[in-house]
């Protein structure tokens, strides 16, 4: 009996960790594709990780892309990469991913040409809708590395 116990206490907690690593493998997917069409300004492949909220902010980072900033994508040799740091899993429906992007286009002050940066980070915030991660946008991503003087 007591072998029993163990046995099933040992299959729940097996399929409580697969579920986590699960989880965060979802969001992490889901960040990554974000992160990779969001900041090479592909802004109507990025909306598919997004929230249906989230969309207005999208539409808003679009509209603030002008001929300057789109002759600097073009001048790079390179699109901007990234990587995925630390996963934060909040609850069962919240979680945050933290990104370091590397040679980024960084628009910061409407009517002033955005500026090529080596590396930013990034805390973007996710949800689960339904049993699927999105990345819910409650402003425009900010560079974290930046000083806040």
């Amino acid at each position: 009996m007591k072998i029993q116990i163990i046995a099933f206490m040992a299959l729940i907690l097996t399929c409580s960790c697969a579920s986590e690593d699960d989880n965060i493998k979802d969001i992490q997917n889901v960040a990554d594709d974000f992160a990779t069409s969001y900041f090479n300004y592909d802004f109507k492949k990025s909306r598919k990780y997004c929230t249906e909220e989230s969309d207005k902010w999208i539409r808003f980072a679009a509209s603030n892309v002008d001929k300057k900033d789109i002759e600097t994508l073009r001048a790079q040799a390179e699109g901007a990469s990234h990587s995925i740091g630390e996963i934060v899993v909040i609850n069962d429906t919240s979680a945050t991913a933290c990104i370091t992007v590397h040679n980024v286009l960084v628009i910061d002050t409407i009517g002033v040409p955005g500026h090529i940066e080596n590396n930013a980070e990034y805390v973007i915030p996710l949800v689960n809708r339904n049993g699927k991660w999105l990345v819910k946008m409650e402003g425009l991503p900010q560079n974290e590395k930046r000083s806040h003087d």
